[in-house]
């Protein structure tokens, strides 16, 4: 009974009841108060197991120590990355700072290749593409300038950048004057030309249509005899069919004669009026376009 009341007392669904010998060698229930100790806890963990990625298909077939492994492989090769870049963009500022920009440039690229764009690299590239700021004939690369700060570069990096950038603006207006001198004269050759053009093109129409009118002519009347050419015994309509098919192939000849030189007109005419085909109209889009991207890489610095 006293075993009854214990248990009575004591039940509890939380509690855990054991079976152990007493000092009379008897069983007897006891409360074991002795905490759960859970399995997770039991396995020390020896490594961190390395987030994956989706696309990682190795992964499948590594273990987590070799999974383990390779992210710490792939830490120190980008920390030995970092360094690279580091040093050679220390080497860089040395360089620019002595006028050695091409070695400078070298070693910007070459930080650039090992970990990317930045906004450190880019900002001391602007410096070297344009010469301090003093040579902004490098057109193609202050364009790649003004694709990277836009993206890369830092309000203080930018504001350095501005800070240096009143040379630029003075190169972008004297190079709109000058664009603006070039395309009244590339105008004005397109005017004269045009005159020229205009008359031959209508000179040649007119030839064209002397010549196309009288073969269609020509040629209609050789059918339509040359269809009843046997209806007569003495011959008269074989005669004047074979008569306007000569003619119609006189002027056929004529025709395409006279139509090669109105395409020749009109497509001289059409050309004359594309900046392209004349070497002062390329020099003025080029100046537009160089014009162009100076103006991107000052919109960026002041974006």
């Amino acid at each position: 009974m006293a075993e009854e009341r214990l248990i009575d007392d004591d039940l509890n669904k939380d509690k855990k009841y054991r079976i152990r010998k007493n000092a009379a060698g008897e069983d007897e229930l006891y409360i074991d108060e002795t905490p759960d100790v859970e399995n997770d806890t039991l396995d020390a963990v020896l490594f961190e197991v390395p987030e994956l990625s989706e696309d990682d298909e190795d992964a499948a077939v590594l273990t987590p120590e070799q999974l383990a492994a390779r992210e710490d492989a792939r830490r120190r090769e980008e920390e030995q990355k970092r360094l690279i870049a580091e040093e050679c963009l220390a080497k860089a500022g040395a360089l620019y700072a002595q006028g050695d920009f091409d070695g400078a440039m070298y070693n910007l690229n070459t930080a650039e290749n090992t970990v990317g764009r930045n906004g450190e690299i880019i900002s001391l590239k602007t410096k070297v593409v344009t010469r301090r700021f003093t040579d902004f004939s490098r057109y193609d690369d202050c364009a790649a300038c003004a694709d990277a700060i836009y993206f890369c570069c830092t309000p203080e990096q930018k504001s350095e950048l501005l800070s240096l950038s009143a040379p630029l603006e003075s190169e972008i207006n004297k190079l709109e004057e000058k664009a603006a001198e070039l395309h009244a004269e590339v105008e004005t050759k397109k005017s004269e030309r045009r005159a020229v053009f205009g008359k031959e093109r209508a000179k040649s129409v007119k030839w064209f249509s002397f010549t196309v009118v009288p073969f269609i002519a020509c040629l209609i009347v050789a059918i339509a005899y040359g269809s009843v050419m046997f209806a007569k015994q003495d011959g008269t309509n074989l005669i004047v069919a074979i008569v306007f098919a000569a003619l119609a192939l006189v002027f056929f000849v004529a025709t395409l004669i006279s139509s090669h030189k109105m395409w020749s007109a009109m497509r001289k005419y059409s050309l004359n009026e594309k900046n392209s085909s004349t070497r002062i109209g390329r020099e003025y889009e080029s100046l537009i376009s160089d014009v162009k991207k100076l103006k991107n890489l000052l919109s960026a610095i002041k974006s």
